[in-house]
């Protein structure tokens, strides 16, 4: 009975350690593009998506784009509100189906003031 309850105490500390809640904040989709990168000969071309949070502005590399790809911003508009969490150098955008799409920052820029 001991053993149950050490093992139930263990799954539950390692349940609650991994489960990281993030807070989003809502941005703008300010653009959803393209960049190339040439690693040993080969091109790697990935998403790229620029995004607003108050007076920064993120660009941010997604996940490599294949040839079959149509949609390259998953579902997201340029424009629209956005749900997005910025967790060190990555930038996570919460995409219309509810699932979180992890990108990395490669540039931050402040807004102008108009």
């Amino acid at each position: 009975m001991r053993q149950v309850i050490v093992v139930a105490l263990i799954f539950a500390v390692a349940t609650l350690a991994g489960a990281t809640k993030r807070v989003f904040t809502t941005g703008k989709l300010l653009d959803i593009g393209a960049s190339q990168r040439v690693i040993d000969g080969t091109v790697y071309k990935s998403a790229e998506f620029t995004v607003q949070v108050a007076d920064i502005i993120y660009t941010a590399r997604g996940a490599r784009i294949m040839r079959w790809t149509k949609d390259v911003g998953q579902g997201l508009i340029v424009g629209d509100p956005v749900q997005v969490a910025i967790e060190g150098e990555n930038l996570i955008l919460l995409k219309p189906d509810g699932k979180e799409m992890k990108t990395t920052i490669t540039k931050r820029t402040r807004a102008q003031s108009q």
